[in-house]
């Protein structure tokens, strides 16, 4: 009898160390073969025999025995056909607000997110609106999803949602646009969760969110890339990855190849931070506010593509690319008075324009650049200086 409570049904007994076949219908063993005894030699069982298979069950059968249980059911959100009139979604400059509406998406998102396969993994997710995602990913099995949520708007759905969760759904008022939302971890928001190594994802948290479809919301996951290339915030703890919803020009900007028009530097600021892939790209009926939405995996590469610092880096983005359909030749003189000698130091042909350069190839720039001796010391002030004269 096996642990469970039920016979192991191998078809394998060991005799005389030699595994030999026996039936089920009677306990004989067939020894036919066997002439002599044998020396003992381990021989792994296949991974395919009901043995393993019953070693295997008894392993998750473990687990499940010490896991929390299971929330089953969570109150509904209103029907889709309702939400303008329960929802008022804010339209403001830098505050159009978009949230997952319909049940079916925010269910297949938390299963493209794998919630199932992390039952020890906390959620942080940024701008939750009425809570459609949060429901799913609490129901999928997260360990606790704490939504970072300052819409008036939204605070009775989350609430409702709050008080039947068991407490495994907690609601912080912040504003991710300006509020260090990484703070709530030090107030006891996740018990227990510490540092980890950089060379594998962190176990016990990743960052959610459906992102304002406005220059802002853009800002948002661009100041978390730079975070997580600099190990600064929340990134502090380890490498988080993050799975967002981005509207449709944002995706498109941080995904672009290089030739592709919507190429800037915020590409190049992601490809250096982090692999980004897409995972699905819902219809736009299933978002209120109705905007075409893509939900991207971002995971911090181990070390950032860089080979400079981000401050030097960002600078040299910001510089090129304000005439990105120019040829680096033309362009480079923007990093500085004289900075025209760095063209002879590089590796390859400097008549290439911005927006076809490789993130190599820019990293060569910005590493010459920072060897200059020359070099503008406090760039930020040039930057304003340059942008100043442009808007004149």
């Amino acid at each position: 009898m096996s642990g469970l409570g039920f016979p192991l049904q191998s078809p394998f007994r060991f005799v005389n160390y030699i595994p030999v076949r026996t039936t089920h219908s009677h306990r004989s063993i067939s020894t036919t073969n066997r002439t002599e005894r044998q020396p003992f030699q381990h021989t792994p069982l296949p991974t395919h025999t009901p043995l393993a298979q019953t070693r295997k069950l008894k392993k998750i059968v473990w687990r499940m025995s010490i896991a929390r249980p299971i929330l089953t059911s969570l109150p509904k959100l209103p029907s889709p056909e309702l939400w303008p009139s329960i929802y008022k979604a804010s339209r403001a400059r830098g505050q159009l607000r978009v949230s997952v509406m319909t049940e079916d998406v925010a269910n297949m998102a938390a299963k493209k997110i794998e919630i199932g396969n992390h039952p020890n993994r906390s959620i942080i997710e940024l701008f939750a609106g009425p809570g459609q995602l949060t429901r799913s990913m609490a129901l999928a099995g997260a360990k606790k999803v704490i939504t970072v949520e300052n819409g008036e708007t939204y605070q009775s759905s989350l609430k409702t949602l709050l008080e039947s969760s068991e407490g495994r759904i907690e609601n912080f008022s912040m504003n991710p646009f300006t509020d260090p939302f990484e703070e709530l971890l030090h107030k006891g928001a996740i018990p227990g969760l510490k540092p980890q190594p950089w060379d594998n994802i962190h176990t016990d948290v990743m960052v959610v969110g459906c992102l304002p479809n406005s220059t802002m919301g853009e800002k948002v996951l661009v100041d978390l890339l730079t975070a997580s290339i600099d190990r600064m915030g929340i990134f502090g703890l380890g490498r988080v990855e993050m799975y967002m919803f981005c509207f449709k020009d944002a995706a498109k900007r941080i995904l672009a190849a290089p030739g592709t028009p919507a190429r800037n530097r915020v590409s190049l600021t992601a490809e250096a931070a982090a692999e980004i892939t897409s995972l699905m790209r819902p219809a736009a009926h299933n978002f209120y506010l109705p905007y075409e939405y893509e939900l991207l995996r971002i995971v911090p590469h181990e070390k950032p593509k860089l080979l400079t610092s981000m401050e030097v880096m960002d600078f040299c983005l910001r510089s090129l690319f304000t005439s990105k359909s120019h040829s680096l030749s033309k362009v480079i003189k923007l990093l500085g008075p004289g900075a025209d000698i760095l063209l002879g130091r590089l590796s390859f042909d400097h008549d290439i324009k911005i927006k076809h350069m490789t993130l190599d190839q820019l990293n060569e720039v910005a590493l010459k650049f920072d060897q200059w001796p020359l070099r503008p010391t406090v760039l930020y002030d040039d930057m304003i200086m340059h942008e100043s004269k442009r808007k004149r």
